[in-house]
Formats: C-alpha cells, structure tokens, sequence
C-alpha cells in the first residue's frame, strides 16, 4: 500500500515537473521545412554558462548575433569566443569544407553541445534561424525571463534552399514607413531564410529617394497634398485632406543596406520608369513629351503621364540612376517597366520623328527603345536590369531579368527565351490581396489570395523542360501599400503568408505538406508570432461559404482551409455564436437568405470570422439567357447563380461586366411563367463602390417581338434595385441596365458597369 502509494507520488511529480516545463520546451516544427531533420528525446539547456564559440573570422558575426538575440530574454552574457574543436556546454559555429551547398548548414544538438556546420556564414545564419525555432517561443520575448534553462530538443538537420533568389517586396511611394520599420520587415525576412529585399522606391503617388543632383524629386515629389479615401475607381470618391510625405536620405539608405547585409539580404532598389512617374514628372515637368505641369497623384492605379524617350530625359535618368548604384551594392537595379500608356507618346511629334527614325512601327517598340536605352546605363554601372514582364513587349534587352507579375505567362515566354526569371504572379503572392472573403478583413486592393494558395504555388511550371525551367532563379512576394497605411496592417497582410511563401522558396517541393504545415507548423508559428507582438492573420480558419444551383434551389457548403476547425451559422443574418447551428452538412436554401458563419479556433478559445452570402433562389436559375451585349470574359453566368455580392468585399469574380455598353439580358422561361418581381444587384457593400446604373428597365413578352414596359426605375441607388410590378404571365423577360458611359470624378478610358444577379420571382 505504501509502495503504491510512493510510485503514485513519483508519477504525479513528474507529470507536475512536464508541464511546469511545458513553457519553455518546443516541438520540433520549424519553417521553411528543413531538407531533412531527425529529433531525439534528450536535450541541450542553454544556461547562464553556456559558451558560444566560433572557428573562422567569417563565422564571428553570425556567433554574435545569436548572443544579442539570445541575451534580453534570458538576461545570459553569454561569451563569445574563437575555437578550433566544439566544447561541451557550447554552441559552436564552425566553417567547414563539408557543407557543400553555398546556403546549406548541418545543426547537430546533442545534450552536451550544439554544432552548426556552413562552408559559408550565410548557411549558418540560416541555421542560426532553425535554432531559433528549437528554442520555446518565450525567447522571442525582448524582456528578461525568469528561468534557471532554456531546452532545446536534440536534432540533427542537413538542410539547403531550393531557390537561389528569394525575395519580397516593399511599396514604400504609395504610404511611407519609416527606417525603423524597413528594418523590422528585414529582420521578419530573414527570420524567414528570405535573401533578396525589393525596395519599391518611387511611383505616381511619391518619390522617397534623395538625388543629390536633382533635389526637387524629394522636395517636390515625395509629398501629395491627400489621399483617396476608399478605392480610386470608386463611385464618387472622396479625400481624406491629409498629407502623405516622407523620403530616405542617403545616409538612411546606406544604413539599411549595411542592416540588410548583417542578415545576409540583398536590398535591390526599384526606381519606375518610364510610367508610373508622376512624382518624378511633378518634380520635373519638362521631362514628359507635353512638358506641362503635373501634380504627385493623390489617387491610386495607372495614369498617361509618362516619360518621353528624348535624349535630355536619358541624361537625366543616368544621372539618377548612376546615384543609385553608388547606395546599393546589390548587382541588380529594378526599372519597373510596367503599366505604360502609350497615349501622350502617339500624339508628340517627338515621338513620331523618333519612330521614323528607328524604323519603329508600334508603341511597344517605342517602349522597347525607352527599355532597351536605360538597360544600356544600369549596364554600363556594372549591374543587371530586372524589370516586370510588359519589358518583353516589342522586343528587350539581351542581359534582363525578367519579373513576371500578370501571371506566369511572361515568365514562361522569358524562360524560352533564354532569360533569368523571378516569378511573381499577382494571383498567388501579392500580399495586398485580401486573405479570406470574410467581413471582418481590413480593407485591400482586390483580389484573394488565401496562405493555402500561396503555400501550394510552384514557381516552376510542370510544361517547361528541364533546360529551360533552370532559368527561374526563384519568386518574390510583394506587398503594395496603396491601401495599407500603417505597420499594423502591414503585418496583418504579410503573417502568416510570408511563412508559406518561404516554405515554397526554400524546402523541397516533394517535402511539403499542406496538412503538415497547418496542422503542426502553422499553430506553432502563430504562438511564436503572438509571443514577437505581431498582427497575425488567422483568416485561414475563416469559414468559406459557397452555393451550387440544385432543381431551382441552392446547395451551401461551408469549409474552411484548415481541417477539424468548428464552424456555427445563422441563416436569419444574426451573429453566430456557440448556441448556433455547428456545420454537418451541406444545407438546401429555399427562398431569400442570408447565411453567416463563424469559426471556433480551439487554441485561440474563440469564435473568428465573419463569412456572409446572400442568397435568393428564383425563377431565372437554370433558364436560357441572351445577351445582345457580350460581357466580359464569358462571366454572364453570374447573372443567374443565386449568389449577390452586395455583402462581402469586392471580387471581379462575383459579377458579369459590362464595359462600356449596357445590361441588355433577355430570359426564357419556356412556358408562360408568373412573374411579379426583379431583384438586380450591382454593388459591393464593403470597401468598394461601384458605379450604379443610370436607368433600370423592365420589359415582357409572350412571342419576343411584342414588349411591355413592366417597371422602370431611374437613378438607383443602392446595393440592389428591387422592381416590383403587377403579377404577369410571361415566357420572355427583358432587362435593361443603362451604363453611365463615363464619370465626372474620375477618368477611365472604359467604365464598367457591374451586375451580379437578376433574381425574378
């Protein structure tokens, strides 16, 4: 009895000791996934005497940046000193022939020492980050923790990226961040194993560079007088009468650089031309074909002010450019190259005898001359031009790096052509896309970009062969601040795709796993994220709500990215809470709704999300419709999907277009059908307005050549029109939705007119 009751005492002890020591051990779950890793079940303690120790100059810096990380939470000075063989109680950065990837590392942690192994001090900086994520997450902590030792499970990693270049953008023209901001996005990169930072440093909206020779570009240039408050291409927009204004001195950028190379990234610079240079032209007016004066855009999107391909705006742009190269080391020089409207070039007689000139016969060649004239300065600065894939378009330079963003076409197209690609596909790594089609995300740009999508992207397209798949050097994300305005947003749009995309440029491609990473990994980096005070998206626990047309009725299913997460709903547009209905399986929606769900995060110990679809089954689902006007993109059958958009963000995805021509739809119901109403929609409720139309006509028919005006309504306003009428018996409907045609706030060459459903009861 007393012997039981002694083996009793010992095992709650030990149970009692585990979870005292719960907060400061880890699992093994480290990201980017490492090439290979095998854990054991003892430990090395990091404790107040534990040495770090280095065999080679080169392999110093890097031994002391994980004693100054190491020291604000565990309070250890720990030494750091040069020897030849690992010690015990040491952990050791050696130099070693071994190691053969240039960006590879070996990490052995055994319960006496620690041992990394590079032939280079990138590959045990990188190392140096996969310690990092051994150690609890309490050491991202940056004040001192009360704790006799830190464990670290014993490992044994060999590990090198798959990518050479792997990079991520900053817009830093469109909303301005500070030094010490830039330094922390550095820090979350290399945390991450990223080695390339793209600094995009001008744009329409500000130039925040300094040039000695031409002073005006920051003194003009880097400030507007307002910003667009919603989206530039909304109805009627306004404007928030608040200065935007800020620029880099040389001596901030070289103390960037400097910042950037201590962690092993290489900072290339982004200076836009010949579009996307309204700053630069507001500074110097004469440098455009019209030589008028312009002002810094306080809108966002693309505009015809651009740089005209003369001889003193080259002079200009190598000197700037020249300046450029003596701040940054990197061997590349980003000129953009992307989004040029060719409208003032047509119509300057410069331009036209430039065209004669050359033997040039379409704007894409002008282009091209523009392209192929500044390649030819960053050239003779001993750099490399990278520029975004419309620099293909009329033929570019030999030596160019092609960044293909429109997608992967152009990257493929550069690929064949013998060209070094970065790929950069909007559709999957612009992290100013929204994260989930929740109510509850902040404002973005457009688009969706899930962490599932940008996890499950593979830079390398499976149709090109081998040869030419050696020319993609790897991917970079990019994050457009247009509509990010402070650091805190900025991290919500960066945590945690960033993680992904690491994944996807470091790891094996056959070594990933969507169901690894966000079972095991993602929860973890969460935790570390919360630790390091950062705005964590959790948008994809979010639920996502979809609907398909079943015999005039409409089948929903709500999922999320993440399996086993709890998901509650309403179907009355009331907040779900835990007394809700818990998702089983899909539901059969009868009549006008509107859905809502919420998801329960068990680690988080709360309901997240705010999904919302309204749905209306009607008479039209499943019957033949003719348009006289094609829309956009073959997108008329969202016209007839039962889904309105009116409730969620806005997604080009969720409407028919119509650009510059009117809704002119006629339905056939087969038979003689009562009818008494029509519901159009053609907002978005959140974060976007559309343009309205100007008049809504409804019209029937028995024989499609005989019509009577049913209901008309003028101006509407709204996110839908509802048009109700006598109840009648028709087999043809006809709608009319008049497009404005044109804007008097804002200039668009074509003005789309947005319909996402024509419901008839």
């Amino acid at each position: 009895m007393i012997k039981n009751a002694f083996y009793q005492y010992l095992r709650s002890s030990f149970v009692l000791f585990i979870l005292l020591l719960a907060p400061y051990y880890v699992s093994a779950n480290i990201t980017p996934k490492p090439t290979s890793s095998q854990y054991g079940e003892d430990h090395f303690h990091l404790m107040h005497n534990t040495q770090i120790s280095y065999n080679h100059q080169d392999a110093k810096q890097v031994a002391l940046q994980l004693a100054e990380f190491l020291r604000p939470p565990t309070g250890y000075e720990l030494p750091v000193l040069h020897a030849k063989n690992t010690m015990k109680n040491t952990i050791a950065f050696n130099i070693t022939d071994s190691v053969v990837a240039k960006e590879g590392y070996q990490l052995i942690v055994r319960s006496g020492f620690i041992e990394i192994k590079a032939s280079t001090a990138k590959g045990l900086f990188w190392a140096m980050q996969s310690l990092r994520q051994l150690l609890p997450i309490e050491i991202e902590s940056r004040m001192p923790i009360n704790q006799r030792s830190w464990l670290i499970t014993s490992a044994e990693i060999l590990d090198k990226p798959r990518f050479t270049y792997r990079g991520m953008h900053l817009d830093v023209s469109r909303h301005f961040f500070d030094v010490s901001f830039v330094k922390q996005y550095i820090d979350w990169l290399a945390m991450h194993k990223f080695n390339v930072f793209q600094w995009h440093l001008t744009d329409d909206q500000g130039w925040r560079i300094a040039i000695d020779a031409y002073p005006k570009l920051t003194e003009i240039g880097a400030t507007r007088p307002h910003t667009v408050v919603g989206h530039t291409y909304d109805y009627k927009p306004l404007f928030d009468n608040q200065s935007v204004s800020g620029f880099y001195t040389k001596a901030q950028i070289k103390e960037v650089v400097e910042y950037a190379k201590a962690r092993h990234i290489e900072v290339i610079p982004e200076i836009d031309i010949p579009g996307h240079s309204t700053a630069l032209l507001a500074a110097y007016p004469e440098l455009s074909c019209h030589q008028q004066a312009v002002n810094v855009q306080a809108q966002f999107g693309i505009f015809e002010d651009v740089l005209c391909p003369r001889e003193d705006v080259f002079e200009f742009l190598s000197v700037v450019y020249k300046e450029v190269a003596a701040l940054f080391p990197s061997k590349y020089i980003h000129i953009g190259g992307d989004e040029v409207i060719k409208k003032q070039w047509l119509e300057s007689p410069i331009v036209k005898k430039l065209m004669q000139q050359h033997d040039l016969t379409t704007p894409e060649q002008v282009q091209s001359y523009f392209i192929k004239r500044v390649a030819k300065i960053v050239q003779d600065l001993d750099k490399t031009v990278i520029g975004w894939d419309e620099i293909l378009e009329g033929g570019v330079a030999d030596d160019a790096v092609i960044m293909s963003w429109r997608g992967t076409e152009g990257g493929v197209q550069a690929a064949k052509m013998g060209h070094q690609v970065i790929m950069s596909p909007y559709q999957y790594i612009y992290f100013d896309a929204y994260q989930s089609r929740n109510l509850d995300e902040p404002k973005a740009i457009h688009g969706l970009s899930r962490l599932k999508n940008v996890y499950q992207y593979d830079p390398e397209p499976s149709h090109l062969t081998s040869q030419q798949r050696e020319y993609i050097i790897g991917a970079q994300g990019a994050l457009w601040t247009e509509y990010i305005k402070t650091p805190r947003h900025a991290e919500y749009m960066l945590f945690p795709r960033l993680s992904a995309l690491s994944e996807t440029l470091w790891s094996n491609k056959e070594g990933k796993s969507w169901h690894d990473y966000s079972q095991n990994r993602l929860p973890s980096l969460l935790k570390r994220y919360q630790k390091m005070h950062i705005n964590t998206a959790k948008s994809s626990y979010k639920p996502i709500i979809s609907s398909t047309v079943q015999d005039n009725k409409l089948l929903v299913t709500i999922t999320t990215d993440i399996e086993g997460t709890a998901i509650y709903y309403t179907l009355d547009g009331s907040e779900p809470t835990l007394a809700s209905n818990k998702y089983q399986a899909p539901i059969t929606i009868k009549s006008y709704t509107q859905v809502r769900a919420r998801s329960y995060v068990k680690s988080q110990g709360q309901l997240i999300g705010d999904a919302r679809l309204t749905l209306s089954p009607h008479l039209a689902l499943g019957k033949s419709i003719t348009l006289t006007y094609p829309a956009a993109e073959q997108s008329a059958h969202k016209l007839q999907d039962g889904q309105f958009a009116f409730d969620q963000f806005y997604s080009v995805e969720d409407y028919a277009i119509f650009y510059d021509t009117d809704l002119e739809a006629i339905i056939d119901f087969e038979s003689p059908t009562l009818v008494k109403q029509v519901q159009l929609g053609y907002n978005s409720g959140r974060h976007r307005q559309l343009h309205p139309p100007t008049e809504i006509v409804i019209l029937g028919s028995d024989d499609k050549q005989q019509w009577t005006t049913l209901a008309k309504v003028t101006s509407p306003q709204g996110p839908m029109s509802v048009l109700s009428f006598q109840p009648t018996r028709l087999r043809f409907l006809k709608v009319i939705a008049i497009n404005s045609k044109k804007s008097q706030d804002i200039q668009i060459p074509k003005l789309p007119l947005y319909i996402d459903e024509i419901a008839v009861h």
